[in-house]
């Protein structure tokens, strides 16, 4: 074995490039780009290339190795940037080191100590001011060391102040060249015994496992005080930053890369560069929107997600060679067929193992560097809170980058949750709750862990009987239903009050009651007793309510004002009377006024008979009934008698009370009315017209003023009189009744004022009138005579065949002329 201390020198032949293919993948499928012409291994270096990949040191003892960029790829440190390394150490000692530096010679002909010193230690610090560091150092130098031998034994103490870690090594970051970076106690060597480690940390796994872990290096420039900081992170260890001063390089643009060293034991370092500062800048970027456009850090299950990826390229050392982007999905992500967009256009991507990918066909440039992608998702299969994660391979000849971007899914299995607001609903008035077209207000409050306010559907719960629901005064509810978007449903109760006119209401307090009515004989003798009468009459109610219930209240909490009714000493008069109820005190209280109607015993019924003109026919008549009872008027002798003396006025009886027979004495009383209607009839007709005996003549003959029993006399009460009109025939010729064959035709006739008609067996009209005042007309006093009108017997000569008695009779008709 040969142990850290014994340091020995080799010097190896310049190296080579092999030409490898421009893209490489190192075991476990790491992604690398092409070294050519972007790095060089120094002569004295026992490092080579192995396609993209550096093989820092083998697994041989005492090997010096390292890697550093051209002059045309120095860091500008200046401007800020990143970087990305895949770092492999396979063995038990010494280990590598990322390092920046402004050493030219090295970048040459490099050399420096094995072992411990991995390559970029010095040996001895000078004992005068200003101290510097001696013994093959990297100059002008920051370092940041992987190392996975613990030098910590006596005579061998480069790591005194670090931790053996079980032998799985440290990670720090130091300066090679600054006699800060060391104890170097006084001898006559001043030989350095131990490194200074800042930011130390201990791996949970051994560095030299055999794993490919990355390096990920950002840069932030110089600041105000001329500092500028290099934040590192190495596999999944915590980011550390160091502060590295201006002084520190002595210049603004400096090489960088990687050393190793073994010693006396051995192992394999490679590394491979994923990006390089400076060949390739490229900026992206990665939103999740929602159906609305909204840019999203979380959304709930069976959401469609549009996924907008923006790229550019804004310059470097060379173009973007050929990239394709490659979206891997989460296994909870499904593709959207037909939505992947490349810069605005549709296309169609390979689709395979739920990794979306599309090659450009075209290098990336200042001029033509723009990217936009776009596609939809879906989740699918998730059944609680997930993280889901889609992943961006950015992938060209000369530039890699994977980035995560990740929203939260949250699974909404809750329903909304919600409080009903008190409301008050007229009694019947269901259509208040059917046919709202809003039903935010029935709630005081409502939510969704989820989903917003605005798309919580609020709907009225089928099956509810809401007629009846509202038919009843007092507290009541019913049910609403909220749906969240994903469909989660709950029902919330909403209180009703049901309310009506005998119902009032403070801030805090309801009181429903009734007005009632108490016979006078049954009106209570004591204060106490007319106290329970309005309590059970009245069907009082209490209620206390805030915004969301009702409460109900014993009713004998109400104070009753009974100053107003009648004395409970004395005989109650009949009359309408006022009590009143009430609850609480300042705003919150509540008054209830009830009226009291004291009904008498005895009420008046009064009965009056009237034309069409609501006109008095006779006196109405008055009497007195016990109240409550039903009396039938066809049964009253008074009412009979006065139907009799109406009708012998000759009018006929048009509408009774509807409630002749059955009348209920109120106790206001109760009045009714008979109407009768007037009428046109004959009065009076004779019954017998004789023209006397009379010989037979030999010349024409006329009879004109027979003899008659009674006057014919018209009868015309009606309210409204109208013309009206006699008509007069004779039921067969005169004849002789002995003989039938023997017949006068034709010799009656009747003379009207303007001239003289033909009596037959068909009607004629005879007279007619426009009288227009009530009562009786005598036509034949008016009328009839010799020389005024009336019936007429013609008898021509020779008509006469058989002398004896002739008859006929006679038919008078009167009716309403129009």
């Amino acid at each position: 074995m040969i142990s850290k201390k014994k340091v020995l020198f080799f010097l190896v032949a310049t190296i080579g490039f092999l030409i490898m293919p421009k893209y490489a993948e190192a075991a476990e499928d790491i992604m690398s780009v092409s070294l050519d012409n972007i790095f060089k291994v120094p002569q004295g270096a026992n490092s080579y290339v192995e396609g993209n990949n550096v093989i820092i040191t083998n697994n041989e003892k005492s090997q010096i190795g390292s890697i550093f960029s051209t002059d045309d790829n120095k860091l500008d440190l200046t401007k800020d940037f990143n970087a990305e390394m895949w770092i492999n150490i396979d063995g038990t000692a010494d280990g590598v080191t990322f390092v920046m530096h402004n050493d030219s010679t090295k970048t040459t002909n490099f050399y420096g100590n094995v072992g411990g010193w991995l390559a970029v230690y010095g040996t001895a610090v000078t004992p005068y001011a200003p101290q510097k560091v001696t013994g093959s150092q990297l100059r002008n130098s920051f370092a940041i060391e992987f190392d996975t031998w613990y030098n910590g034994v006596s005579g061998d103490n480069f790591d005194g102040n670090v931790d053996t870690n079980s032998g799985k090594g440290h990670i720090a970051y130091t300066f090679p060249d600054k006699a800060s970076s060391y104890v170097a106690p006084y001898s006559s060597s001043y030989k350095t015994i131990k490194v200074n480690h800042l930011g130390l940390q201990y791996p949970s796994f051994y560095l030299g496992d055999g794993q490919w872990r990355l390096l990920k290096i950002k840069w932030k420039t110089w600041d105000s005080n001329n500092n500028g900081q290099l934040t590192y992170q190495y596999g999944d260890l915590d980011p550390v930053t160091a502060t590295i001063s201006r002084d520190t390089f002595g210049a603004d643009s400096v090489y960088w890369g990687f050393t190793g060293s073994t010693g006396g034991e051995v192992e394999k370092a490679m590394v491979a560069f994923k990006s390089v500062p400076g060949l390739v800048n490229y900026e992206d970027s990665l939103t999740f929107t929602n159906a609305n456009g909204d840019k999203i850090q979380s959304t709930t299950q069976n959401s469609e997600i549009t996924v907008d990826y923006s790229g550019e390229y804004m310059g470097g050392k060379q173009n973007m060679l050929q990239p394709t982007y490659t979206f891997s999905l989460s296994p909870y992500q499904k593709y959207q067929y037909g939505t992947f967009k490349l810069n605005g256009v549709s296309v169609t991507p390979t689709y395979t193992n739920n990794e979306l990918s599309i090659p450009l066909s075209k290098d990336l440039t200042v001029e033509e560097g723009k990217v936009d992608i776009q596609f939809k998702v879906k989740d699918i299969g998730v059944s609680q809170d997930t993280d889901l994660t889609l992943t961006t391979h950015l992938k060209a000849q000369n530039f890699l980058s994977d980035n995560d971007y990740t929203y939260k899914l949250n699974y909404d299995k809750e329903a909304p949750t919600g409080t009903g607001k008190l409301t008050f609903i007229d009694a019947d008035d269901a259509k208040a709750i059917e046919n709202a077209t809003d039903y935010r207000p029935f709630l005081s409050e409502f939510q969704d862990d989820y989903t917003p306010k605005d798309n919580i559907k609020i709907e009225l719960k089928s099956g509810q009987d809401i007629s009846t629901l509202v038919k009843t005064v007092g507290p009541s509810s019913f049910q609403l239903t909220l749906t969240d978007e994903k469909g989660n449903a709950r029902d919330v109760t909403i209180p009703l009050f049901i309310q009506n006119q005998e119902v009032v209401k403070s801030s805090q307090y309801i009181i429903y009651g009734k007005d009632f009515s108490v016979d006078s004989k049954e009106y209570p003798t004591t204060d106490a007793a007319l106290r329970s009468l309005i309590l059970e009459k009245t069907e009082l109610k209490l209620w206390q309510y805030d915004d969301v219930s009702v409460t109900t209240m014993n009713n004998t909490q109400l104070n009753l004002s009974i100053d107003k009714l009648p004395l409970t000493s004395a005989s109650a008069q009949g009359g309408i009377y006022e009590a009143t109820a009430s609850y609480g005190s300042g705003t919150a209280k509540v008054d209830k006024p009830i009226n009291v109607t004291v009904v008498p015993s005895i009420a008046p019924v009064t009965i009056q008979f009237v034309d069409e003109n609501n006109q008095p026919i006779v006196d109405e008549i008055t009497f007195e009934s016990t109240v409550a009872e039903s009396i039938d008027l066809t049964q009253n002798a008074q009412v009979l008698e006065k139907l009799k003396a109406v009708e012998a006025l000759n009018y006929v009886l048009d509408t009774p009370p509807a409630d002749e027979q059955n009348l209920l004495i109120v106790p206001e009383g109760v009045t009714r009315k008979y109407t009768f209607k007037g009428t046109l009839f004959i009065q009076s007709a004779p019954s017998s017209i004789n023209f006397g005996d009379q010989n037979v003549s030999a010349f024409d003959k006329t009879y004109a003023n027979p003899e008659y029993d009674q006057d014919l006399i018209i009868w015309d009460n009606r309210q409204t009189l109208g013309t009206w009109k006699i008509t007069l025939k004779q039921s067969q010729d005169f004849s002789i009744p002995d003989d039938p064959s023997q017949k006068l035709p034709d010799v009656l006739s009747y003379q009207t004022a303007g001239e003289e008609k033909m009596i037959s067996t068909d009607a004629q009209e005879v007279f007619s009138s426009k009288h227009q005042s009530t009562g009786k007309y005598d036509i034949s006093q008016e009328t009839w005579g010799p020389e005024k009108q009336g019936l007429r017997l013609n008898v021509p000569v020779g008509s006469v065949k058989q002398i004896g008695k002739y008859e006929t009779t006679l038919t008078w008709q009167i009716e309403e002329a129009y």
